[in-house]
């Protein structure tokens, strides 16, 4: 068994990713008390162990990081409306963080770093899909500090010799996610009756990854050296969809398409996002990380969104 650090592990992601480690290895999740308290309870697990702190309080992050083989560094400051209106708070979390998470793991002589970067950073690409190979360009503060983010585990491994591998998530979705994302910001309005809204056109295409094959994905990188010093698109390409689509579905899965309509607010007016930041058509190629990983999504978006709704 490996003794394992996930940062951010109370998260969506994080803690999907603790549980199927957790099956072969002694897990650690490190994340804010207040997120790790909504989690305590889900279920008892004997090598699951959980770390108060946060990524900016260095002497925790270096006491979490003592005996640790491998470091999933999922930390960060998430979310459009945040992120936009703490721009300040967001570098902090996603560049100072990130730096605290690498020095930690250079004095505890880690191995090895598994970074969660993110689709942001390639802005609004020129073509699509998109491949590692494609110009990032960020578009946004997030964006810009997952770029850093990235740019500092290379530095770190080409001063210190840590080895790490960069993945880059394509808008992840599932049970426990955070209201002000799409897909559970739809739901939650079907659910109560309530036009899922639209900012922009709503042909905006991305494509989705149900959580449990994100964190499968990256559960496979810890004991493959091949995914060693190397960038990987993590996201289900073969499933684009526009947002009107996907507000269709989910009105339609819960049985409100009698009564129900997606509403469009196209000059985006009394919302948390703006024109300038919208990013239109964006969905990946993640055929070199199924490769490498031997791994590919297994869950189509129409059985995610089931998988939500009937969630308890």
């Amino acid at each position: 068994m490996k003794n394992i650090l996930i940062t951010g592990g109370a998260g969506m992601i994080g803690f999907e990713l603790a549980k199927q480690l957790s099956r072969k290895n002694k897990v650690i999740v490190f994340d804010l008390p207040e997120k790790i308290k909504k989690i305590k309870t889900i279920k008892k697990n004997k090598n699951i162990l959980f770390f108060p702190g946060s990524i900016l309080e260095k002497s925790a992050i270096y006491n979490a990081c003592n005996n640790i083989e491998t470091v999933f560094h999922l930390g960060a400051m998430l979310g459009v409306q945040n992120t936009e209106n703490d721009k300040l708070k967001c570098i902090e979390v996603n560049v100072e963080g990130t730096k605290n998470v690498l020095d930690a793991s250079i004095i505890t002589k880690v191995k090895k770093i598994i970074f969660a970067s993110s689709s942001e950073v390639y802005g609004e690409p020129k073509e699509n899909p998109i491949t590692e190979k494609t110009t990032t360009q960020g578009k946004t503060v997030y964006g810009i500090s997952k770029l850093l983010g990235e740019e500092l585990c290379k530095a770190y491994h080409q001063k210190f010799g840590i080895n790490y591998t960069i993945l880059r998530y394509f808008n992840c979705y599932g049970p426990r996610q955070e209201k002000q994302f799409v897909i559970t910001n739809f739901i939650n309005n079907v659910k109560n009756n309530k036009s899922p809204k639209i900012n922009g056109s709503g042909k905006q295409i991305r494509s989705y990854t149900y959580v449990s094959d994100t964190a499968r994905a990256t559960a496979g990188c810890l004991d493959n050296p091949k995914t060693n010093n190397m960038t990987l698109n993590i996201g289900n390409g073969k499933e684009p969809i526009n947002l009107i689509d996907l507000a269709t579905l989910i009105i339609k899965s819960i049985n409100k398409d009698k009564i129900l309509r997606p509403t469009i607010i196209k000059n985006f007016k009394g919302t948390d996002r703006k024109k300038n930041r919208e990013i239109y058509f964006r969905y990946c190629d993640s055929s070199l990380a199924q490769r490498i990983l031997k791994w590919k999504p297994k869950i189509k978006i129409n059985e995610g969104i089931k998988m939500i709704i009937n969630e308890k």
